[in-house]
């Protein structure tokens, strides 16, 4: 157990505090320290950011994040900033136990803490970035010394003892290197690629700024506020979607963002008579680097590095949520491009973390929802099974079988008479124009939900070596045949009565058997078209059943993503909502694997 300090009191969220330890020494010192903060914090020595931490965890998994400081001789202070937005207003990856913050250092020379709340500081909700952090309306009642530890009243801290365990970063430190606009049009600063970024602003003079980030802008003023997608064109538009941060200055400010943002552009308005100076730091998690030979697949990699941080994002700039579905996709593009697996290996941790009691799995994880879509925890045991023909039975593969087994307890108590699956909550498969929110028509009973299930258990055979799953899949796939095969057509139907055919099942089909008999109709028939997403299975398919001309045709839909002003692959091919989506970088997998030409 461990003793945390909070404001006193407690406070109800939302809110933001500032803690901060006066220090003096005689000499100069590099003084190492670890800390956590619930929600998360950014750690500030002398005013001058240091560290950001801990790094994303879960409930049951929550990080310590651990630093050097040099310091010269004299009196300094540490201030860290700490986000309490609770459960309504955090983002929505963002878990939390109890709000406050944990600080230790080897020499002991940081005691005595006093807090003092942000002052003058109003939040509102993100729109339509829904699941990030809130935006902040600043008021002139602001101390801009917060974070330098002077002016304004501190307050003692209230200490209290903290059960929760606390674990090693499992990541290294994610990086901050300088970064500068391109370009800039009126109000419109340009970046020369998408970038996820912390910013800082110096504001001098008085009125009021407003500063908001953006992906790219719309043609037209018609924006769907539910769907949230509107006319993108070639990323060109005029018409910008987003509310602000807004800063009021009486003389100076200096604002320190309390978290990273995403996009091409940002847009910085002042009043007259005010200044702005912006310093940008690109962040991400830090790896080697890569240099591939086309534009596209370099937009893919840069794709695959703006949705890899703490933990996989789907996307950066609307959710920044790790699913399943999306985390299986870039676990599989890291292992051929790199030798680190960290990220991965997190991944698969945190999912299993999230377990029910059924044997299910949470879809997005860590989150404060509670989604459940069950071909993700399907794709769970693809996602083990993809880890374990890397590394064999590591211990991360012997941690993870237990939980595995309990998810194919789930798949078998799902059977029904007829041997098919039926599952309940949202049987999503993929976004297509013919579906409703993801789902055939035929629901629980769709034919690639029936062929995930046997994938699934068909890759714990292989893991825990057991033939009584391996018969289970072989029995799966027997009752799938007899229900969903029409001979007719050479194709499996969708649904029991053979009334829908996509390409979903057909591919499935042949990741489960690369004999089975579709190959010609799959080349030959008009069928519901796998989305960008799901063309990752489509893919894998052709590969495995040898049909290089199918591929081929495939990834031309790729090529016209790079014509239309894209930095970065998106969320779907026609009107995304995303214009940087990690699913769509999978195409990194048709190239030749740079590690083993190592």
């Amino acid at each position: 157990m461990k003793r945390w300090m909070r404001p006193a009191g407690a406070p109800e969220p939302p809110y933001i505090v500032a803690f901060r330890c006066c220090f003096s020494v005689t000499k100069a010192l590099a003084i190492p320290f670890r800390f956590s903060a619930d929600e998360c914090c950014q750690l500030f020595l002398d005013g001058s950011w240091l560290l950001s931490g801990p790094e994303r965890g879960a409930p049951q998994r929550w990080y310590y994040q651990q630093g050097s400081m040099k310091v010269t001789p004299g009196e300094h202070v540490l201030v860290a900033r700490v986000l309490c937005f609770g459960k309504e207003w955090a983002a929505y990856g963002q878990m939390s136990l109890q709000h406050g913050f944990y600080f230790e250092d080897s020499a002991g020379l940081l005691q005595t803490w006093e807090y003092q709340l942000l002052s003058d500081c109003e939040f509102r909700k993100p729109f339509p970035d829904w699941g990030t952090f809130p935006r902040i309306s600043v008021g002139t009642g602001y101390n801009m010394e917060l974070l330098y530890g002077h002016s304004g009243k501190w307050r003692a801290v209230e200490f209290y003892t903290d059960e929760r365990r606390l674990f090693a970063p499992d990541l290294p430190l994610m990086r901050r290197e300088a970064i500068q606009p391109l370009a800039k049009s009126g109000s419109v600063q340009t970046f020369s690629t998408y970038v996820c970024v912390w910013a800082s602003y110096t504001f001098t003079g008085r009125g009021q700024a407003k500063i908001r980030w953006f992906e790219s802008p719309y043609c037209t003023e018609s924006f769907d506020n539910v769907l949230l997608k509107g006319d993108k064109g070639r990323r060109d538009g005029s018409f910008i979607v987003g509310n602000y941060d807004e800063f009021q200055v009486n003389g100076k400010l200096i604002w320190h963002d309390f978290w990273w943002h995403a996009g091409c552009h940002v847009e910085i308005i002042a009043e007259e008579g005010l200044s702005v100076d912006a310093r940008f730091y690109q962040t991400g998690y830090p790896f080697p680097a890569l240099k591939l030979n086309s534009e596209l697949d370099q937009m893919a990699l840069h794709t695959l590095q703006c949705c890899s941080m703490e933990t996989f994002l789907d996307c950066p700039w609307y959710e920044q949520l790790m699913y399943i579905g999306d985390s299986r996709i870039t676990a599989r593009i890291i292992y051929h491009l790199f030798r680190d697996h960290r990220l991965p290996e997190k991944a698969l941790r945190l999912f299993s973390l999230s377990q029910q009691e059924d044997g299910s799995l949470l879809s997005q994880y860590p989150s404060k929802g509670m989604q459940k879509i069950p071909s993700f925890t399907l794709i769970y045991l693809l996602m083990l099974q993809d880890y374990f023909r890397v590394h064999g039975r590591n211990p991360l593969i012997l941690e993870m079988l237990p939980v595995a087994e309990k998810t194919g307890g789930y798949i078998l108590r799902h059977r029904g008479t007829d041997g098919l699956l039926r599952f309940p909550d949202w049987n999503f498969i993929d976004w297509t124009a013919d579906w409703v929110n993801g789902v055939p028509p035929s629901g629980a009973e769709n034919c690639p939900l029936q062929w995930f299930g046997v994938l699934a258990l068909k890759a714990l055979a292989e893991m825990t070596g057991s033939k009584e799953w391996l018969q289970a899949a072989e029995q799966l796939q027997g009752c799938i045949h007899e229900h969903y095969y029409a001979p007719e057509r050479g194709l499996y139907a969708d649904d029991p009565q053979h009334q829908g055919f996509s390409e979903h099942a057909q591919v499935l089909a042949l990741l489960a058997d690369p004999t089975a008999a579709v190959k010609e109709a799959l080349a030959g028939e008009t069928l519901i078209e796998c989305s960008i997403y799901f063309s990752f299975y489509y893919l894998e398919a052709c590969r495995s059943a040898g049909l290089p001309e199918l591929a081929a045709k495939r990834l031309q839909k790729w090529q016209s993503l790079s014509e239309q002003g894209l930095k970065t692959l998106p969320e779907e091919f026609v009107q995304p909502r995303s214009d940087c989506h990690a699913w769509g970088a999978h195409i990194l997998l048709e190239l030749p694997s740079p590690i083993q030409q190592l």
